[in-house]
């Protein structure tokens, strides 16, 4: 494959973010997915002071930002009714990821749709739609994509990518989380969201765990998606997203560096094969 650069997940790497920017840079990666933080410790890097330490890393590290993932969409529902406890909390989940996103240069911001976010019903997806279509408006105007990564099956992405109508917004394709959690053929999955696909992707594996196994010694089918994707000639990032010091990835060795090695050396394997 060609025009590929491999990064990571910063809440991947070993320490979950802690100096995840210096490790990226002495493991040879070229950019960074970033996670926003949670509510209740308000959101770390949305705040000014953080941002300019952000920046200054990536200034001594040449690391790539390539996107901000508001990942307390998982424990704060996106589609919130006006007028619960939640909604608020939803619409300053949206702001701070636009404002956070420009304000570090990044140019995808990365939607999680699962747990508290997960579209279950009609309401829930024209709620979803309306926060999908105020993200892209509002970081259209600086060029940034969104992307919704959740599991559903080509059908149903396809009817919210309809309905949400911006050419700014795609799918988040993740070479595990559609066999793990819903017992998904992943490649079945890969060949119908494709057209709707960002230009990241996040890759792990595991066997009967989310992050459980080093890539393709799963029963994800890892291989099978390198290898479509070779096929339809992808261009852009690979993200690891094996949590390299967390059970029960770390019992295959106690250094989790040694692991993010291995990783990053069978990911450039499959990307030269």
């Amino acid at each position: 494959m060609k025009d590929i650069k491999i990064g990571a997940c910063d809440w991947a790497l070993p320490g979950a973010g802690l100096h995840a920017v210096r490790i990226a840079a002495e493991f040879g990666l070229e950019a960074l997915s970033l996670k926003i933080g949670l509510y209740e410790n308000n959101y770390p890097i949305a705040e000014q002071t953080m941002q300019r330490y952000y920046l200054e890393d990536q200034q001594k590290y040449g690391i790539a930002y390539c996107a901000v993932a508001l990942n307390d969409f998982d424990n704060i529902p996106m589609h919130a009714r006006a007028g619960t406890a939640n909604y608020q909390k939803a619409w300053t989940i949206l702001k701070k990821g636009v404002s956070t996103a420009v304000a570090l240069g990044v140019p995808l911001i990365q939607v999680p749709g699962f747990c508290a976010s997960e579209i279950k019903n009609q309401e829930d997806l024209g709620a979803s739609v309306k926060a999908f279509q105020y993200l892209c408006d509002e970081a259209g105007t600086h060029g940034i994509h969104i992307a919704a990564e959740n599991l559903m099956t080509p059908e149903e992405f396809k009817l919210l990518y309809e309905m949400v109508g911006r050419e700014n917004f795609g799918v988040y394709y993740d070479t595990q989380n559609y066999h793990l959690f819903r017992g998904y053929d992943q490649l079945t999955i890969l060949e119908g969201l494709y057209p709707y696909m960002a230009d990241q992707i996040h890759v792990k594996d595991g066997r009967g765990a989310i992050s459980g196994a080093l890539l393709g010694t799963g029963d994800s089918g890892f291989d099978g998606s390198m290898e479509l994707l070779k096929e339809k000639q992808f261009k852009g990032y690979f993200l690891l997203e094996n949590y390299y010091d967390q059970l029960p990835l770390r019992l295959e060795n106690d250094d989790p560096y040694e692991l993010l090695k291995q990783d990053i050396d069978i990911l450039k394997q499959k990307i030269r094969a």
